[in-house]
């Protein structure tokens, strides 16, 4: 359990310093849990960074009132700028050997940290995320198999080595930072480790959470950011192109589904359409450059069910 201040911690000098980077905005109603769970690891070399984001709620006086109990926890306060800047000011500030991250309005289990660090210990990589092809990787099998779906793709699955975030920034886009990310981190990482997901991540019942937010706003960003991937690894991987290409149309294919369901006003539809025509470039573009050479029958599913989000 975390320390408060005044109280002396008995850690091995070999056990790696974990920060948790939490970014805060108006989630006065969460974050009291959220904090709670971090600060009641079982693996307990580490600090919580909180990164108050404009909050306009009571969001900040929460997190100053942990730092003030506990001597692991550091707030930052900044204006508005979005979660991707959150995140880049928590990267600045962090401390720790390795990264991990939880959303606000989420909340983890008592040894959701210590799964990772095993695995750290273990294996001695620079990457541990959660997939279904398990095993330790080097560069570019890891990346190759994140970009055909066989990796998650959300960054609070991952514990980085923060060197690797060296250089590297969270993008302002609207939607999918975070996959975005580790598409870079996976192409850096010398060496990754993917084990099955644990049990251990909560989502909190917000209502306000994007994915739930029915509205056209976020969503318009997405081919942008697609597009950032695309030409990433074309700069840095171009033997890569079709896997990017495949994981791009993925991508677009959900997005394609979700859009095309969105109950909207009629002064939304035009940026409907427009949006829905992009989404199906890119679909078309991944169907047309198929990655046959990486592929596994399985692969094969999702170009079928990528088809049948934007035909049916």
């Amino acid at each position: 359990m975390a320390e408060e201040k005044g109280r002396s911690r008995t850690m091995s000098r070999n056990t790696p310093l974990v920060s948790v980077i939490v970014p805060v905005y108006n989630s006065s109603a969460y974050v009291r849990t959220c904090c709670d769970s971090v600060l009641q690891q079982s693996y307990t070399n580490l600090e919580l960074v909180l990164v108050d984001d404009g909050s306009t709620d009571e969001s900040p006086a929460i997190c100053d009132e942990y730092a003030k109990r506990y001597g692991n926890v550091r707030v930052v306060h900044q204006p508005n700028g979005g979660e991707s800047a959150a995140r880049n000011t928590g990267l600045s500030v962090a401390k720790g050997e390795y990264i991990m991250w939880v959303d606000s309005d989420d909340w983890i289990g008592p040894d959701w940290i210590a799964s990772y660090m095993d695995h750290v210990a273990n294996q001695a990589v620079d990457v541990v995320v959660a997939g279904r092809v398990t095993g330790r990787y080097g560069y570019p099998q890891a990346l190759i198999q994140y970009l055909l779906n066989h990796i998650e793709h959300t960054i609070w699955i991952s514990c980085v080595r923060r060197d690797v975030f060296d250089g590297l920034s969270f993008s302002n886009h609207t939607i999918g930072c975070d996959a975005l990310m580790l598409t870079k981190l996976l192409a850096k990482a010398r060496s990754t480790c993917v084990m099955p997901r644990p049990e251990g991540y909560h989502y909190m019942d917000n209502e306000e959470s994007v994915t739930r937010v029915h509205n056209i706003g976020t969503r318009m960003g997405w081919p942008a950011r697609a597009q950032d991937e695309l030409d990433f690894i074309a700069h840095t991987a171009p033997e890569l192109m079709s896997c990017a290409r495949f994981d791009v149309m993925r991508g677009a294919g959900v997005i394609y589904r979700n859009v095309r369901a969105l109950p909207l006003p009629p002064e939304e539809k035009g940026r409907k359409k427009a949006l829905l025509k992009q989404l199906r470039r890119f679909i078309i573009d991944g169907l047309t450059h198929l990655p046959v050479r990486y592929m596994s029958f399985k692969d094969y599913k999702q170009v079928v069910l990528t088809i049948r989000d934007m035909w049916f």
